[in-house]
């Protein structure tokens, strides 16, 4: 399965996102060696002016794969970034999972994935999808999508001259 979320993905999604041609926002990248750890993102106000909206800040493992997305946002009353929400990359032989949680103020903890999509190598050029939510009772998942995504390969079907 080729498509893994990488530091080099991470960085590609953020020069996408300053060379965007929405203009009310703007970004700021902690990064160190081409890695993006952190992202803060501003909005402007009808004045111009600057004001903090969202922070996300990005974990790596060993291998530079993405493991940890969190994001933040601001508190104006409290002049603080807060917890929102995370979503966490798990990696396997055959695919990925990627967990989806909101952040529990009262429990200052995160709760149990309200969702877990997961991506697997259904065959050459092919990813399965399947996509659970955790029910209104919050005792298990059920199924709520699934797909088969095939790659282009066009490019394959091309002569060389």
């Amino acid at each position: 399965m080729e498509s893994i979320i990488t530091a080099a993905t991470v960085l590609t999604m953020y020069f996408n996102a300053i060379n965007s041609n929405e203009v009310n926002y703007l970004y700021n990248a902690d990064m160190e060696d081409n890695v993006v750890n952190k992202i803060e993102v501003y909005e402007k106000n009808a004045n111009q002016q600057m004001a903090q909206k969202m922070e996300y800040t990005y974990e790596y493992d060993e291998q530079g794969r993405l493991v940890n997305k969190e994001m933040l946002s601001w508190d104006e009353a409290k002049q603080q970034w807060t917890k929102s929400s995370r979503l966490v990359y798990k990696y396997y032989k055959n695919g990925y999972n990627v967990e989806v949680s909101t952040w529990n103020a009262d429990k200052q903890a995160y709760d149990l994935p309200s969702e877990v999509t997961l991506y697997r190598s259904a065959g050459p050029n092919m990813t399965s999808v399947k996509t659970y939510r955790m029910n209104d009772t919050q005792d298990n998942m059920y199924l709520a999508n699934r797909m088969i995504v095939m790659e282009s390969i066009d490019s394959r079907l091309l002569a060389a001259i």
